[in-house]
């Protein structure tokens, strides 16, 4: 039998490329030729019809990417965890917190009953949490009204970002009319986010991976911790290009989860502002601010919100319960972050003071001293950067395992 097969220089290019955005965690290569179809046939869509339209090829999306047994699970977690937040009844609260916790482990649970495990629902689950929690809070709290039905399950399932973030707030998913603006940003973002991924694919996976040692440390930081750094904003960052550029193309905005590029920041604090900014954002506005309306213990508080970060990391990379190893690894990975994070705070703060005190005694020692060059600016960088991509290796489970 005679069949088309593309020449073998083309497979060779190709298939690792596929592999990598049709991978097991990134579907991004199914979302980008998803996205480009319905981007096309949703420009002629009346404005009307829009909404009603994208709910259908969310639940679309959602059904070819993994089981309808999944699907199933989790259209039906959806709908209590609306009927908690539109509705007043006894125990809500308490069903609602059960939900989402049920929402988390939901992927580990159907792997050990059905021995199958979607990736693809478990990066949902993970962004669906945060999305839900906004939109209970803030019902609760009377600052948001409560949405239909519909446009609720249209803002959970949005399929551009509904397994990839960003983290989006419902009142601001609404379409736009579409405009050539609309559809060049759309493309070059795309363009941006394909790009990044070839780059990965071709230069950066060439880069190898070194064990930790004390003797050779300095291979260590250069291959495995830089290497890594790099590596890894690479490929998120390529990833939710695409999904700007996607969301652009069928007329919605959709936040920026890296507003600058995170590794070129002075501090802690600007980089965890620059590092998936939508979910910093969420910590902030409902655990860090609750949290900090008692102002002791702020700092402690402060190291806790990364140690979340971390946690997370729990829900969505395992198919299976993870191990003590495991929990440790990534509760360590809090505790370097979120300390350093912390301390920066701790030594932005005297130094605020000691500038103020000695501009006012010796103003022009001041000048010295504080001078703001770009001498300080780039020594700031380079300790960020080196805290920063040291820490992604969770420094302080390797000297532990290390010790053992």
């Amino acid at each position: 039998m005679l069949y088309f097969q593309e020449p073998a220089i083309f497979r060779t290019i190709l298939e690792p490329y596929t592999k990598l955005v049709f991978g097991q965690y990134f579907n991004t290569g199914l979302l980008l030729i998803f996205g480009l179809i319905f981007s096309l046939l949703f420009y002629f869509i009346p404005k009307k019809f829009k909404l009603k339209v994208l709910l259908t090829a969310s639940i679309i999306f959602a059904l070819i990417s993994s089981t309808i047994a999944n699907f199933a699970l989790f259209i039906t977690i959806l709908a209590i965890l609306f009927l908690c937040s539109n509705y007043d009844f006894k125990f809500k609260n308490i069903l609602f917190w059960i939900t989402e916790a049920f929402l988390l482990i939901s992927t580990m649970l159907f792997n050990r009953a059905f021995k199958f495990h979607s990736a693809f629902y478990s990066f949902a689950a993970y962004y669906t949490m945060y999305r839900s929690i906004h939109y209970f809070v803030d019902v609760e709290q009377g600052s948001l009204k409560k949405a239909k039905f519909a446009d609720y399950i249209t803002f959970l399932l949005f399929f551009p970002s509904f397994s990839h973030g960003p983290v989006e707030r419902l009142e601001n998913l609404s379409p736009e009319t579409i405009t050539k603006e609309h559809i060049f940003f759309g493309f070059k973002r795309i363009f941006f986010g394909a790009a990044k991924f070839t780059f990965l694919l071709y230069v950066l996976s060439k880069i190898p991976v070194v064990s930790f040692s004390a003797g050779n440390f300095w291979n260590w930081l250069v291959y495995s911790a830089y290497g890594n750094a790099i590596r890894l904003y690479v490929l998120l960052s390529g990833d939710i290009d695409i999904v700007i550029g996607i969301s652009s193309l069928i007329g919605f905005k959709i936040s920026e989860n890296f507003p600058k590029f995170p590794y070129i920041q002075e501090s802690p604090t600007k980089f965890w502002q620059n590092w998936q900014a939508t979910i910093v954002n969420w910590l902030t506005a409902y655990v860090y601010f609750p949290l900090c309306r008692n102002r002791k213990y702020i700092y402690l508080k402060t190291m806790v919100i990364i140690m979340i970060i971390g946690w997370a990391h729990l829900f969505y990379y395992f198919q299976d319960f993870p191990s003590i190893d495991y929990i440790l690894y990534y509760t360590l990975w809090g505790v370097f972050l979120g300390g350093t994070l912390a301390a920066s705070k701790v030594i932005e703060k005297k130094k605020a003071d000691s500038k103020k005190s000695v501009q006012e005694k010796y103003p022009t020692l001041s000048k010295v001293v504080y001078a703001d060059n770009m001498f300080t600016k780039a020594l700031n960088i380079f300790i960020t950067f080196n805290i920063i991509a040291i820490g992604w290796l969770s420094p302080l489970y390797i000297l532990i395992t290390k010790l053992r």
